[in-house]
């Protein structure tokens, strides 16, 4: 009988124990406080995206100046009211920078283009993002505004920010 409630209580244990991991699993999950609040991904709200130097208007030129790699400049037709799409990298991180023609519509269809396409898993095959020579699929997981430019950032919003702040 020893054996059987020996075994018994290992087991409660166990079970114990899973249920304890679980609850602090989740409970660091569903923190309010988390880093995400820099940067804008797939869960997160788009009041969170930096909107920066909304006055301003700027060229291609000026981020390639401040270490912009371009590489490709892609077709508009998916991306409503572009004037341009840019790809390229900088910091080792692929970026697609989005010029409109102001602030107001970057604002706006460029925020709503952004927020689809960085909820957009990397396989996916519907408009927007955009894939690579070696058929490769860019996964954008964060976007900023700044002035009439919409830049969709790989990883996080670092290296993006970092591009427009190097901008006089």
């Amino acid at each position: 009988m020893t054996a059987l409630g020996d075994d018994v209580k290992m087991r409660s244990a166990g079970i114990a124990a899973l249920l304890l991991l679980m609850v602090v699993v989740v409970a660091a999950c569903g923190s309010d406080e988390s880093s995400t609040d820099s940067f804008i991904g797939a869960a997160a709200g788009e009041e969170h995206a930096p909107v920066v130097r909304t006055g301003e208007t700027f060229t291609v030129e000026q981020f390639e100046a401040a270490g912009f790699k371009l590489l490709k400049e892609f077709d508009v037709d998916t991306v409503p009211r572009a004037q341009n799409v840019y790809y390229g990298f900088s910091e080792r991180r692929d970026i697609e920078i989005r010029r409109y023609a102001n602030h107001a519509d970057a604002n706006s269809a460029g925020v709503e283009s952004a927020l689809a396409a960085i909820g957009r898993s990397p396989n996916s095959n519907s408009g927007g993002g955009i894939i690579t020579s070696t058929g490769n699929r860019t996964s954008y997981h964060a976007y900023m505004v700044a002035g009439n430019m919409v830049l969709l950032c790989q990883t996080d919003i670092s290296a993006c920010e970092n591009l427009v702040n190097a901008i006089p």
